[in-house]
């Protein structure tokens, strides 16, 4: 394979120019990166998503089940483009509205006295602060865990 380009991107990338590049340049969770082989994505609409050279998917896992309402959907869309435009980021200790609204809606729609909610940026560090909580909580350090466990829900 011709050497790829990877500081500019003149025209779209193949499928196999972009798998290329990514078993290339990154590493990929939970796989010996020997064997990985990933399908490319180029795009996605409501339950497919589709390779660059046009094969479509239905996506039965929903991108790793962040995008049940599927993808593509004009009010996500619309409504990402609206917060991008007033507020696109702000810090994890900063007090925004999405965040006191978001909370309030979360307290009412919780069981029992649960009214506080720690919000992070993703599943490790999630993860990370519960064992904190839970060694708060109990005062015990030990913890148990399984390789390649599935997540408790």
């Amino acid at each position: 394979m011709p050497h790829i380009m990877t500081t500019t991107a003149a025209a779209s990338l193949s499928g196999e120019e972009i798998v290329e590049l990514c078993r290339r340049h990154t590493l990929f969770e939970w796989s010996a990166q020997a064997a990985v082989d990933p399908i490319p994505v180029a795009r996605a609409k409501g339950i497919y998503f589709w390779t660059p050279e046009g094969k479509r998917f239905i996506d039965f896992n929903s991108q790793l089940m962040c995008v049940n309402i599927g993808h593509g959907d004009e009010r996500v869309v619309q409504a990402i483009k609206d917060q991008a435009e007033i507020l696109p980021y702000a810090n994890p200790f900063m007090a925004t509205e999405v965040r006191g609204r978001l909370s309030a809606k979360l307290a009412e729609l919780t069981p029992g006295d649960i009214d506080a909610f720690f919000f992070t940026n993703g599943g490790a560090e999630s993860t990370e602060n519960a064992i904190r909580i839970a060694r708060l909580y109990t005062g015990r350090h030990k913890i148990g865990a399984r390789y390649r466990a599935p997540q408790v829900r």
